[in-house]
Parts: C-alpha cells; structure tokens; sequence
C-alpha cells in the first residue's frame, strides 16, 4: 500500500469517478475559487476604505451563479481537454 505515489494514488481515485462526480468536483473547485477571490477582493477593498481610497459606494460585489458556471465550465474545459 505504501508503494504509491501521490500522483498514482490521484489518478487511481480520479478514474474511479464518473463524469457527474467529476463535475461536482469541478464545480466545488470553481466555487472555492471564486469565494477565494470575494475574501482577497473584500479584505483589499477594507484595506482601501481605511486608507480613504475607496467608498461604500464601491463595495466589491459576490459573484453570480452564472459567474460560477462559467468558472466551472472553463475549469471543467481544462480537465477534459485532450491536450
């Protein structure tokens, strides 16, 4: 058991998934992705009120589920390309 790579462990799990777990994958990616933007982009915009940069009237807005889609769908283009 101790035998295997991370990568050979990673590929053994990643062709155990059919393509609607592999999607949910994606998409769960996707998500993390774009909740990780919202934090970078609130705590700079917080950093920029201070700092008389920037008003309420520019608060950054959360993403749109058509947003997170289209996330999902570019990340899921790249995993399912042949190249």
């Amino acid at each position: 058991m101790g035998s295997l790579s991370h990568t050979q462990t990673q590929e053994s799990i990643m062709t155990n998934k059919n393509p609607f777990e592999i999607r949910a994958d994606v998409l769960a990616m996707a998500k993390d992705y774009m909740d990780k933007q919202v934090e970078l982009n609130t705590a700079l915009f917080s950093q920029l009120l201070e700092a008389g940069k920037k008003t309420m009237d520019d608060v950054p807005q959360m993403y749109s589920m058509e947003e997170l889609q289209e996330k999902a769908k570019e990340m899921y283009s790249f995993v399912s390309s042949k190249t």
